[in-house]
């Protein structure tokens, strides 16, 4: 089963299928077929880590209020994290012209997000936004398949800094290569403060509230829960307040492991969820 995004009328539509879509990656993109980026973006082992990307960026306050103030993450807490995944699948796997789609969609949606003490196209909080995304994905494919080398976490970092370009973080205040990329991780770690607004947001997300049918999602989202703990630092962990008690612990263990071992055996047009994420508009 994947799930198919659409534009229809400016709007986003979701619907989902019982195959994969197999939207081929555009040969016009921003990276070529076989790049770091597709192949460590493209997986699935990414998406298990989507809530821990979540609610690192939660982690920052501006973030927070941003989300608070201009979202309706009570009835509808799952549009901010796929909105992510989708933009993210279409600069990554998507030609040129639907990159810069996106790249104005997103700045032309950012525009109106302000507030006290934020907003949202301060260059500061791109930046971020876009680190947690190359830091996930990075740990998880490492952690379900195979370090990667030196010379392809600088190219995995160097491609990961035209996705910021795109979201609207300049290239020259991002990191250039990983030992950079990881000075800075640690350093911004360190600042974040998870707020009571943060951990509002986070409990809507990973409880479901909102969700249509929301039963039929409750044993994903402790799945989702459970890999969130083990993957977030222990202070920001702590800071929301998630369960990590022997069960927690052995619903992770059982979800990484379990993914560890059947990820790298499934065909390739499963494992590829990237370019499944997103379906441009049909041309006028």
């Amino acid at each position: 089963m994947s799930l198919e995004m659409t534009f229809k009328g400016g709007q986003r539509r979701f619907a989902l299928r019982l195959d994969p879509l197999l939207v081929a990656p555009s040969d016009a993109g921003l990276f070529p077929a076989g790049s770091v980026i597709r192949t460590v973006y493209g997986d699935a082992s990414a998406t298990l880590g989507s809530g821990r990307a979540l609610l690192l960026q939660l982690a920052h306050p501006a973030i927070a209020a941003g989300v608070r103030d201009h979202s309706d993450y009570e009835n509808r807490p799952l549009d901010r994290l796929l909105g992510t995944l989708f933009a993210v699948s279409a600069v990554v796997f998507g030609s040129r012209e639907e990159a810069e789609q996106i790249g104005s969609a997103i700045h032309r949606i950012h525009t109106g997000v302000v507030g006290p003490g934020y907003r949202a196209l301060d260059p500061q909080l791109l930046c971020w936004v876009n680190a947690t995304l190359l830091g996930t994905a990075a740990l998880l494919y490492q952690r379900m398949y195979r370090r990667l080398t030196p010379e392809e976490l600088d190219q995995l970092v160097a491609d990961s800094r035209r996705v910021g370009e795109v979201f609207g973080c300049p290239v020259s205040e991002q990191p250039g290569t990983w030992a950079e990329f990881c000075t800075y991780w640690h350093g911004a770690v360190a600042e974040l403060e998870v707020t009571d607004t943060a951990r509002q947001v986070a409990h809507s997300l990973l409880s479901g509230r909102g969700l249509p049918a929301r039963a039929i999602w409750l044993p994903p989202l402790a799945l989702a829960r459970a890999v969130t703990a083990a993957t977030l630092p222990q202070r920001i962990r702590d800071g929301y307040g998630l369960s990590w008690r022997a069960r927690d612990r052995a619903l992770a263990a059982a979800a990484l492991g379990g993914s560890k071992a059947l990820l790298p055996h499934a065909p390739l047009r499963w494992r590829q969820l990237g370019p499944e994420l997103f379906r441009a508009p049909p041309r006028p």
